[in-house]
């Protein structure tokens, strides 16, 4: 085995790592939405997510929310306020979805989609196998989107003020 003399080819290859890590770092910073778009993003999943939460409780009477299954709300970036990332509530969409199996689940997932940043680690959301349970963690999971967006949506009123 032949290590790299201490000459030009180390001092290449260390500019190539270091100048690969700083082109995607740039390109990750590049790709985000602007301001305006991630505004018209959020004000069109308020209805759906409301919509989804009355239909949902119109479907299974006498299931309330639990605090067992906090759901994170949207995470922002230091240096660009005005992004948002979706990464931390979009897996729990896609848990759900095949249970709930209705349009407005999946227009709501991409919509998320579009707010998460790239190269974001995916986590993986285990949904109660209790049927009861189950109901619950899905009403909790809608409703407290539900209120995210209100929250997040009345923040982009105030910084835009």
């Amino acid at each position: 085995h032949r290590s790299l003399s201490p000459g030009p080819a180390r001092l290449a290859l260390f500019l190539l790592c270091c100048m690969g890590t700083l082109l995607s770092s740039h390109i990750v910073l590049t790709h985000r939405l602007p301001p305006r778009d991630v505004r018209k993003i959020v004000l069109e999943l308020q209805p759906l997510s409301k919509k989804l939460v009355q239909d949902y409780l119109n479907k299974e009477t006498g299931v309330q929310e639990s605090s067992h299954y906090p759901l994170p709300c949207f995470t922002s970036d230091t240096q660009q306020p005005h992004s948002i990332n979706s990464s931390a509530i979009l897996p729990y969409f896609k848990a759900i979805r095949p249970l709930l199996n209705n349009t407005d689940i999946s227009e709501i997932i991409q919509q998320l989609d579009k707010l998460k940043f790239q190269h974001a680690p995916e986590t993986k959301v285990s949904v109660p196998t209790d049927t009861f349970e189950c109901k619950r963690f899905i009403l909790t999971i809608l409703q407290q989107f539900s209120k995210c967006v209100e929250r997040t949506l009345k923040s982009m009123n105030s910084r835009a003020q």
